[in-house]
């Protein structure tokens, strides 16, 4: 969003966290409450809470050798509004969740070029994870992603509206 990238603040991201590499900042606002995939990617993404969040959080280490991951591996963390995160390369991690009626609204700073289309096909191994540039992703079966996603995601679609509370701090 080339509104959030002409701020000051990005030279300074640019500086800080990517070690002057080029990078994108963005949002992502909805209503969730569903798991529905996991993604990573080769480098560590910022998450600045605008609203509070819930964040579900897994670990790569825990991907399985036919690349299949059991949700279960999972965890909540409550993200108060105002409040930076990195998400390192080695998480697991989506959408953020909301935690009331009015949704979430988060900026997000990656590596320039992030979720960017692919342009060659990609196939075998961790390779069909590739979902879109610097972005591997693994479905779960309930989560309607596109067809041509990779479903590896095993045990419950995570729905943070049904676990009481279990958020860690």
């Amino acid at each position: 969003m080339p509104e959030l990238e002409n701020l000051a603040v990005r030279e300074e991201a640019e500086r800080i966290f990517f070690g002057e590499l080029p990078i994108q900042i963005g949002y992502c606002n909805g209503h969730n409450t569903l798991l529905n995939a996991v993604e990573y990617h080769r480098s560590s993404e910022i998450n600045v809470a605008v609203t509070d969040i819930i964040l579900l959080l897994g670990l790569e280490k825990d991907v399985e050798e036919d690349f299949t991951y059991d949700t279960a591996n999972m965890e909540a963390f409550l993200v108060p509004a105002g409040t930076a995160v990195e998400i390192y390369a080695t998480s697991l991690h989506y959408a953020p969740c909301h935690t009331d009626k009015d949704g979430f609204r988060v900026a997000v700073i990656l590596p320039k070029g992030t979720n960017y289309p692919l342009e060659k096909e990609h196939a075998g191994a961790e390779d069909a994870l590739l979902a879109a540039k610097n972005k591997w992703l693994i479905a779960h079966p309930e989560g309607g992603l596109p067809k041509g996603s990779f479903i590896g995601l095993k045990g419950k679609n995570i729905n943070i509206s049904e676990e009481g509370g279990k958020e860690n701090e």
